[in-house]
């Protein structure tokens, strides 16, 4: 047990150092999610009696004269969404398709960054859009466990495509998620634009897909 937790401890420390994280393959970011959520379960299991889990936060909703109330539990009605292909068309712009696979950082990856290729699989194009949609499934649980206010499956979409780039981790932390589960639509769609930067640093491609991540997010549906 206690091995285990230094294990993913070290991961916890690893995703903190490389900071946000973005611009890695949407599959790397999958362990260092593991080592914060491992980490944020046994903190969880070790802290105070009554300490409320992120997922059963209040949500929020506006009343008829403007003012915001909490309302309880997750927003039902995310329940039934999923990515749109306007969601997915901004993955797959912004992460690069390698139909034979590849390795970074010890591991095998192929088409849109999916994790557990082996030495010399090859792939068709329809095939990497299968393992895209089944990789997006968790940034989807995720974006449905976090945001606690009923969202259009537009929003719902950028910020999965959102999640998926900067992992689990960082997305619910996000000043995106900060704004929205307070009922401020219009700031969380400025959020996005608040997560542009690697090392410090403003990165352009990050800039872009952010934009369209903000523009998706304002789309009526």
């Amino acid at each position: 047990m206690r091995a285990s937790l230094i294990f993913w401890a070290i991961l916890f420390v690893l995703g903190v150092l490389v900071g946000e994280r973005y611009g890695l393959p949407g599959g790397i970011t999958g362990l260092t999610d593991r080592g914060f959520e491992a980490v944020e379960g046994w903190l969880g299991r070790t802290g105070e009696p009554g300490a409320e889990d992120a997922n059963d936060a209040g949500a929020v909703e506006e009343t008829g004269d403007g003012a915001v109330e909490e309302t309880g539990g997750d927003a039902a009605s995310n329940a039934g969404l999923r990515i749109n292909e306007a969601g997915l068309q901004i993955i797959k712009d912004s992460e690069s398709l390698r139909l034979e696979a590849y390795q970074a950082g010890g591991a095998w990856y192929i088409g849109y960054g999916h994790k557990g290729a082996s030495a010399g699989q090859k792939i068709t194009e329809a095939q990497a859009d299968q393992l895209l949609r089944e990789d997006v499934r968790t940034s989807e649980d995720v974006v449905k466990g976090t945001v606690a206010v009923p969202v259009n499956v537009n929003q719902f979409s950028a910020m999965v495509s959102f999640a998926y780039n900067l992992g689990a981790g960082n997305f619910k932390k996000s000043t995106v998620v900060e704004r929205i589960n307070k009922g401020d639509y219009a700031g969380a769609a400025d959020g996005f634009l608040n997560h542009n930067t690697a090392g410090g640093k403003v990165v352009d491609h990050l800039t872009e897909r952010r934009q369209k991540e903000r523009a998706l997010f304002l789309t009526p549906a």
